[in-house]
């Protein structure tokens, strides 16, 4: 609860602020955090990150704004946007038309009060607001185990698997990887798990437990009994649930909802599409380990992805748009 009503006042804060530039390390001060630690309990709780959550309120202030017949431009520079292109990006990527549109199709109130639990985009009573992102390249190393399971026909299907016996192998698979890579641990911990290359025939797969690899030191210690990969791209992350520690099974049924809804859920409803050419894995760090949170546990699902291909006509139709307006506006200013 004291999260929560840390978030919240910082909530009501970006509100008083709205039209001023509004920092994150100036947030972080108030709720009395490192900036580090603000960004991840404010990512937990809102289910976004919170530079990326102050552009959309500033743009839902501003849409209401533009309902009411204020220029394009004002508007823009009322809310710290630089120029009237940059603002109209903004505007359209966040909401889906032009703020054009505002003056002939939008009445829109003032925002209502903003609380956590309205930012939360719940499913079986986790968060599903993912982060999108470009991977920094990085490599895992680790070893592999081939598992059964009925019914899988692709690797999305393995979601369905009760990994309890997969959980097991963990330690044995990660024995002495803390050892070959202790300059890339004191960098960075964390530990990949991955499923891949289903037979469809025969319902096996192959399960693999890894750590990532950040200092090129440890590049020589990868096993020949190893197995590695690098990791980059495009990625959809999805942040599971806090968990109290210790409670295994409940911190299982909430990777299994959350692989659940991005496969049921997001990706078929989402602009983007599964990347079969890169692997989805689940990412733990110090976070899964009860570091942080009050001793509560969760961890990261990275899902490969690409913008479809209608997505992508769509994005050139509105550059075009975009590119339009921009012509006529200095048409008309000139």
């Amino acid at each position: 609860m004291e999260y929560e009503a840390t978030i919240q006042s910082v909530l009501d804060e970006i509100d008083r602020r709205i039209t001023e530039n509004i920092r994150v390390d100036e947030l972080a001060r108030a709720a009395n955090y490192s900036t580090y630690h603000f960004c991840r309990v404010f990512m937990a709780l809102a289910g976004t990150p919170v530079m990326k959550y102050v552009t959309r309120r500033k743009l839902e202030y501003a849409q209401h704004d533009l309902s009411q017949g204020k220029r394009i431009l004002d508007v823009a520079m009322d809310y710290g946007f630089e120029t009237h292109t940059g603002f109209a990006k903004a505007f359209r990527k966040c909401f889906g038309f032009p703020p054009s549109l505002c003056h002939l199709r939008v009445t829109k109130d003032l925002p209502k009060r903003a609380t956590v639990n309205s930012l939360k985009i719940k499913h079986g009573g986790i968060y599903m607001t993912p982060y999108i992102t470009v991977v920094t390249p990085f490599t895992v190393a680790g070893r592999t185990n081939r598992h059964k399971m009925p019914k899988v026909k692709r690797t999305a299907d393995i979601p369905a698997f009760d990994f309890d016996e997969l959980k097991s192998d963990v330690h044995n698979l990660l024995e002495n990887t803390s050892k070959l890579f202790s300059k890339s641990d004191a960098i960075k911990h964390c530990e990949i798990e991955m499923c891949y290359d289903v037979d469809e025939d025969t319902g096996e797969f192959i399960y693999f437990v890894g750590r990532g690899i950040f200092h090129p030191d440890d590049m020589q210690n990868i096993l020949p009994d190893m197995v590695s990969f690098e990791i980059n791209g495009l990625y959809a992350i999805f942040t599971t649930p806090l968990v109290p520690f210790g409670q295994r099974e409940q911190s299982a049924q909430s990777i299994r909802d959350t692989w659940n809804y991005i496969f049921a859920k997001w990706l078929p409803s989402s602009e983007f599409e599964y990347d079969e050419t890169r692997k989805d894995f689940e990412y733990y760090d110090y976070k899964s380990h009860g570091w942080y949170f009050d001793c509560k546990t969760q961890g990261e699902i990275y899902i490969p992805i690409r913008q479809r291909d209608e997505a992508k006509k769509k994005s050139q139709e509105k550059l075009e748009t975009l590119w339009d307006e921009e012509m006529e506006r200095r048409e008309l200013l000139l």
